[in-house]
């Protein structure tokens, strides 16, 4: 019995230690920024092609994505946090998103900068590379010059802003709480900071609901 009773005490005092910790696992964003949903717990995922980390973070990230409760939604903002040349790829993205042509082209273009080199740092070139993808570099120059795109363009800039973002990928969970990602391996563990966060901010919600 003392065995057992020192057993569950190691089993307690454990998996109290493995609790984030505020400041350390992640950090509060005070104040905290609107969401694009307020009728679910957004998850933000902020990045750019050009970034090494977010290539190796997306497929983690897409696979974990996957398995969120209905009232969890994901969402991706590209941003250039002061890289002139991450700029172009940023406005990329949001041109292909108005395209309809991320999910068929995402790996490819993670791949093309970080595996093949490709130089993918200006209008010409990545308007260029598309069309060996099958894609009409006219069409998608004009929608990258569009407004729409540009506007969403500084959006994403003014929003990195806003939520003080110190690096890329960097997940935001209900404009509350703000999970930096270290390149380190240990992705399983930084997502399950993800998921104690998720968790707290639906407790939050329902702690706010009139009536309680």
């Amino acid at each position: 019995m003392i065995r057992i009773a020192a057993a569950l005490t190691l089993v307690v005092c454990q998996a109290v230690s493995a609790a984030p910790v505020a400041e350390k696992d992640y950090f509060a964003i005070n104040p905290g920024q609107p969401t694009s949903d307020p009728t679910k717990i957004v998850v933000t995922e902020f990045f750019n092609y050009q970034c090494p980390h977010c290539y190796s973070f997306a497929k983690p990230f897409d696979t974990w994505s996957k398995g969120l409760p209905a009232d969890v939604k994901t969402e991706r903002v590209a941003v250039s946090i002061g890289h002139a040349t991450w700029m172009p790829m940023a406005q990329a993205f949001y041109a292909l998103t108005a395209m309809k042509a991320v999910p068929a082209l995402d790996d490819s273009i993670f791949a093309a900068i970080h595996r093949q080199r490709a130089q993918l740092v200006n209008e010409a070139d990545i308007a260029a590379w598309l069309g060996k993808q099958g894609v009409d570099p006219a069409e998608f120059t004009k929608v990258y010059r569009s407004f729409s795109v540009q506007l969403n363009t500084k959006r994403a800039d003014e929003l990195s802003r806003s939520h003080r973002l110190p690096s890329v990928p960097t997940l935001v969970i209900d404009g509350r709480y703000m999970v930096p990602i270290a390149d380190n391996g240990k992705f399983d563990e930084q997502l399950e900071v993800v998921n104690f966060l998720i968790e707290k901010a639906r407790q939050e919600r329902a702690r706010a609901k009139p009536g309680r």
